[in-house]
């Protein structure tokens, strides 16, 4: 029973291990209007696109391969292309660690100015 305490004070201190995590927020406005708002996580290997506003209604995101820069172009292809719809939020497992993004209103080819 004395070890009961213990115990319980071991699992709280497990439960407040701060886990790695990395995000960045995108916002463009125009004339006081958000038209491209858009947060990504990264939690433990795990990615989250969340597209808050978009004046497409949808947020287009350009995955990179670790490396390659938002304002270069990379010899590299994108890692992956998706598309996420105002409100919606989508996660993507397994993305190479250290990977970049670019999110923009319409689909790109790259993320650097064209």
């Amino acid at each position: 029973m004395r070890h009961l305490p213990i115990l319980c004070v071991m699992l709280l201190a497990l439960a407040g291990c701060e886990q790695s995590s990395n995000t960045s927020v995108t916002r463009v406005r125009a004339n006081g209007v958000d038209t491209l708002y858009s947060t990504s996580t990264v939690v433990d290997g795990v990615a989250q696109f969340a597209c808050i506003a978009s004046s497409s209604g949808q947020c287009h995101y350009l995955v990179l391969a670790p490396g390659c820069k938002a304002d270069a172009a990379c010899a590299q292809p994108p890692v992956r292309r998706l598309s996420v719809a105002v409100g919606k939020t989508e996660r993507v497992p397994d993305l190479p660690k250290g990977f970049g993004q670019c999110v923009s209103e319409q689909p790109k080819e790259q993320c650097h100015r064209e």
